[in-house]
């Protein structure tokens, strides 16, 4: 019970986390809203290697390092939306994956995020996986955690400027 309302609370936190950063449009497929995204074992191989990348810090998909004087980064030869995904290293030696790219209108940036929130539903919620999902006038933020071991899935719409931006991200778990 302990573990649950610890999980719950991380939930919460990351729910009201409303930093802005650049984001990513998707590869996947956008459809109609109410049309149902069917996903193929696939697509969720795709997810669940990089969930398991995490733990070896997502060595197998590494590709040239990038010049940071900040953080030891490295462009990926995977991408789950956009083409420009990065790992990165931070001084505090944690590892992350993320993937940004510019999406000019509206609509098509909150179809691919609903569409991609699908696809990882239909993927993480067999194991397990909590989703929490907040949307505003000019964002939308869908967060996948499955306990306080596991890195946190993220998944953001942000308008920016005169366009959106849609970001992809596997990260440590919160306060970790």
């Amino acid at each position: 019970m302990k573990n649950y309302i610890t999980l719950l609370i991380i939930v919460f936190i990351l729910a009201g986390c409303t930093s802005k950063t650049n984001q990513t449009t998707t590869k996947a497929t956008t459809t109609n809203q109410s049309a149902k995204t069917t996903v193929t074992s696939d697509e969720c191989s795709s997810i669940n290697k990089l969930i398991n990348g995490y733990e070896f810090g997502f060595n197998s998909i590494k590709a040239d390092k990038v010049n940071n004087p900040f953080s030891n980064q490295w462009h990926t030869n995977t991408h789950v939306i956009g083409s420009a995904c990065t790992i990165t290293l931070n001084k505090s030696e944690q590892v992350s994956y993320q993937c940004q790219t510019p999406v000019k209108a509206q609509t098509h940036a909150v179809n691919s995020h609903q569409t991609l929130a699908e696809q990882l539903r239909q993927c993480l919620s067999k194991t397990g996986w909590f989703e929490s999902q907040k949307e505003t006038a000019s964002s939308i933020y869908s967060t996948f955690v499955l306990d306080t071991k596991n890195p946190v899935i993220t998944l953001s719409t942000n308008q920016e400027g005169n366009g959106f931006s849609t970001r992809f991200e596997i990260a440590p778990p919160l306060g970790f």
